[in-house]
């Protein structure tokens, strides 16, 4: 890393941010150096010692400028951070340096039809309720809607709830504008459309500051929250795919959780009989009889269904898609500290013999956690399953055997952007953009590994 300063001068950089607010408190750089890694042991014992040298609160895009330019004048690494509800380690300073929290940055900009744009800073539920008050409202959105800022999403997200319908957040129509800050001496506005918005998706926060987002919107739906639940777990995989492929049963959700997954989750085992297979899924309550034969024809029964929105807005309640994608993880920890957890793609038409292969070469030790949802315009299964957690070498041994039955994985257990996907690369233009907006490398280093910073590699 020699184009980053290994010596931070806080000094000159607290003259340079003029009366930007800061903080160097032990506890604020501890808190706003950390975010979710703690679900990998692995990332655990890597990154628990990582720590800013200060922590910068910009209240506006002008702010932010500064930041940015004050950081490559002085060649200090710069880690841009939302709410920090990530689980790779993405808002981490690898080096030190400066964090960047971006929460005073919450303002909405406008809604129109079919689009929403915001400041990266807002939180996605309060964004959603704003589109609601129109008659529209957000296609996707995190397991942790109720924190997450909807540009931490942008910056570290690949799908999510709406997934199953609208698939990841790649796919064509699903981003539709950003607005960038470059990190240079004198920082550039960049505004990028359409697909051009991939090259600062999922990247960390090391591809440019993105200060605003532009997300389609749909109309709303009455969204029910749906507990279904089998006997047994191929029956649950066989309606999941039946659900997610139904196009007369509009959907926001469709999740599996094996029974052992079930028993670890204190706030669902309340809601279902013990021992059975469950599919917690979203769907438009006028559609509920369908489901409900939909979900008698393949064995199962739905023992639990809520209005979507209100379980979302009683801080006492949990609504379904808290017990999917990430928080199925959180949920699984509160009850049994010896869990982790992996992510795969598994292959829709073998999936019952692949997670048959799993549970007879890891028997007890890989517990069932799957969604459904789009894939490259077809309907896909990706494994978030749950696994005791031994040590590394039996992790990998879980992930190797995955890949050896045609179940690809994308590990959590890395902080690369490279190395967390299927592919183990950096898209070239992610790579070529990184390097208009950030000739130096500055932003969240270490995270894109393939990337040369323009001084080291002249």
């Amino acid at each position: 890393m020699s184009a980053v300063l290994t010596r931070f001068d806080k000094a000159a950089m607290v003259a340079a941010l003029g009366d930007v607010p800061w903080s160097d408190a032990p506890a604020q750089l501890k808190l706003k150096s950390r975010d979710f890694y703690w679900f990998s042991p692995v990332l655990a014992e890597k990154l628990d010692a990582c720590r800013a040298d200060l922590v910068v609160m910009p209240r506006d895009e002008a702010d932010v400028i500064r930041i940015a330019a004050a950081c490559a004048r002085l060649r200090v690494p710069l880690v841009v951070r939302g709410a920090g509800t990530g689980n790779y380690g993405q808002a981490t300073p690898f080096f030190g340096g400066v964090v960047m929290e971006m929460t005073g940055l919450n303002r909405l900009r406008w809604i129109e039809p079919g689009r929403i744009r915001a400041q990266v800073g807002i939180r996605i539920a309060a964004l959603d309720a704003l589109a609601r008050k129109q008659g529209q409202e957000l296609r996707h959105h995190p397991s942790t809607k109720r924190l997450s800022t909807i540009g931490g999403y942008f910056a570290g997200g690949s799908g999510g709830v709406g997934s199953v319908s609208h698939g990841g957040l790649r796919e064509p129509g699903n981003l539709l504008g950003a607005r960038v800050i470059t990190v240079e001496e004198t920082p550039r506005i960049i505004e990028l459309r359409g697909q051009d918005t991939g090259l600062v998706n999922r990247t960390f926060g090391s591809t440019g500051i993105v200060t605003e987002i532009e997300m389609p919107l749909d109309p709303v739906r009455p969204w029910q929250d749906v507990l279904v639940s089998f006997p047994e777990i191929n029956a649950a995989l066989r309606f999941g795919r039946a659900l997610a492929e139904a196009p007369g049963i509009a959907k926001k959700l469709v999740s599996l959780l094996g029974a052992p997954t079930v028993a670890l989750m204190a706030p669902l085992r309340a809601l279902v009989p013990p021992g059975r297979d469950v599919v917690p899924c979203m769907v438009d309550a006028a559609h509920l009889p369908a489901l409900r034969d939909l979900a008698a024809a393949h064995g199962g029964r739905i023992d639990f269904t809520a209005d979507s929105l209100e379980a979302e807005t009683d801080p006492a309640r949990t609504p379904v898609f808290e017990f999917t994608y990430g928080h199925t993880t959180l949920h699984a920890l509160k009850t049994d500290k010896a869990i982790t957890y992996l992510q795969s793609l598994y292959d829709i038409d073998r999936a019952e013999q692949q997670w048959a292969a799993v549970q007879a070469r890891f028997p007890g030790q890989v517990l069932a956690h799957f969604e459904f949802m789009i894939w490259e315009g077809r309907t896909a299964l990706s494994g978030v399953h749950l696994i005791r957690w031994l040590d590394a070498a039996h992790l990998q041994s879980v992930m190797d055997f995955h890949e050896s039955i045609g179940a690809f994985v994308a590990n959590p257990h890395v902080s690369t952007v490279e190395d967390g996907s299927r592919y183990k690369l950096a898209p070239g233009d992610q790579l070529r953009f990184k390097a208009e907006v950030d000739p130096r490398g500055l932003l969240n280093p270490g995270k894109m590994r393939s990337y040369v910073p323009q001084e080291e590699a002249a």
